[in-house]
């Protein structure tokens, strides 16, 4: 069985510009973009929805614990499990670092309070897809909110 049928908007960029419309994503990167949305997102971020998003920014200064882990991990599958169809959120993998070398108990080198986590999915489609995160993404967020806070002020993003 394939992914076939399932279609998203693309996200973080929405619009294709050379082709003048809207980006769409099709089949297992639909899923990825769905679930890095969702991953990325705070409650209440989008939609205005306090239980849509994980959340982790409030993780991003806080010590890269075993204990934070597991959170984080257990609100991902969370999220997953409430919010996205097409993922099979019991069967998702995690591993430290960027690279998932198909052991749920990878725990290679680790950076102190780097977030570097690939999340791997089983989708209902029988597909195995993965989601790679790290600070870096989370960071961006956090900088391009606090340029649209000094725009609103009226400060011009200093």
């Amino acid at each position: 069985m394939t992914s076939d049928n399932t279609n998203s908007l693309s996200w973080p960029r929405l619009f294709d510009v050379s082709r003048n419309c809207v980006a769409v994503k099709k089949n297992n990167a639909s899923i990825v973009s769905r679930t890095r949305l969702l991953i990325l997102s705070d409650p209440t971020e989008l939609y205005n929805d306090p239980t849509f998003g994980v959340g982790l920014r409030k993780y991003l200064w806080q010590y890269n614990t075993e204990n934070t882990k597991a959170i984080i991990r257990d609100r991902i599958v969370e999220q997953l499990r409430d919010r996205e169809p097409s993922v099979i959120a019991d069967k998702t993998q995690f591993a430290d670092e960027l690279l998932y070398t198909g052991t749920p108990t990878d725990n290679t080198t680790m950076e102190y309070n780097q977030l570097k986590m690939t999340v791997q999915l089983m989708t209902k489609y029988e597909d195995k897809v993965s989601v790679e995160l790290n600070s870096s993404d989370l960071q961006k967020r956090v900088d391009a909110g606090q340029v649209a806070y000094s725009s609103f002020l009226g400060n011009g993003g200093s």
